[in-house]
């Protein structure tokens, strides 16, 4: 008989510690977000003492009375977060996918000066800016609408330094095919963004996170109740004067992750699929 292979010990211990290791990280980040789907059940005095974590009941009365309008238009103001990051993250997708084909692929008159300017978009901080934009949406009357919070984020210098990077890759005789069958510019354009779809859509995700979380753009330019976002409205709840409960905050903040979380999962795919491109770049 011959003796039962033995593997080293560290072999062994090395995917176990690991899978630990995961394992507490997945627990870590879980539990808040377990911790405030549960609390959104309980009264104020249960919410303070964390455990035990399920409620003794599960009463969707704090939901009931978000999405009726009992406190606030919340669902009002869930649709104007949603019609926001969906326009904004189109076009902020568009604009710099189309500014990064052009930066890669063209040699133009002050390209380099106007690239430069893009990174320089990126390191000024939004506070300074907003005071020029309010002033800016105030001379176009678009104050207190939605698109007083859409076409400042539509213009994205990262995302145009991104898009330059993902095209730079693109071969240039695959666009040279294009154009040898007659095609224009624009077509060509088209053609080549489903080679790069991965790229597009982890962009368009991280993109449609951040303006649905964006706080300080609609803070300052919507005023009206009914035109605010969810994390506005919300925030006005808590500022206000009356006493509100904390699980119906705790139940708005739990509706405001569904739309990230169901768009992460659609396309986590494509989003690992770009992440391992750039990774072996």
């Amino acid at each position: 008989m011959f003796p039962a292979k033995r593997f080293p010990i560290k072999k062994q211990a090395a995917p176990l510690m690991a899978t630990l290791a995961l394992a507490a990280l997945c627990v870590a980040f879980a539990f808040p977000f377990v911790w405030m789907f549960c609390a959104s059940f309980k009264s104020d005095a249960d919410i303070f003492t964390p455990f035990p974590l399920l409620p003794h009941h599960f009463n969707p009365r704090y939901y009931s009375s978000l999405l009726d309008g009992s406190w606030i238009p919340y669902p009002r103001q869930f649709l104007n977060s949603l019609f926001i990051a969906i326009v904004e993250t189109f076009l902020a997708t568009s604009f710099a996918a189309g500014s990064g084909y052009v930066f890669a692929k063209f040699h133009f008159r002050h390209k380099q000066p106007l690239f430069i300017l893009a990174v320089l978009t990126v390191l000024i901080p939004r506070q300074v800016l907003i005071l020029p934009l309010f002033i800016w949406m105030n001379k176009l009357s678009l104050l207190d609408t939605p698109w007083s919070v859409i076409l400042p984020g539509a213009a994205s210098g990262i995302g145009i330094l991104y898009f330059t990077a993902i095209f730079r890759r693109l071969p240039d005789a695959l666009l040279d095919m294009t154009r040898c069958e007659g095609a224009g510019e624009y077509r060509v354009f088209l053609g080549a963004l489903p080679l790069v779809k991965p790229a597009l859509i982890a962009f368009a995700l991280i993109q449609f996170v951040l303006c649905w979380q964006e706080h300080l753009v609609p803070l300052i330019m919507l005023s009206t109740q009914t035109h605010l976002t969810v994390t506005v409205g919300l925030s006005s709840l808590n500022a206000g004067s009356m006493r509100v409960p904390y699980g119906l905050l705790l139940a708005g903040c739990t509706l405001t992750v569904v739309p990230t979380a169901l768009f992460f999962a659609l396309v986590h795919r494509q989003f690992q699929s770009a992440l391992s491109r750039l990774t072996e770049a």
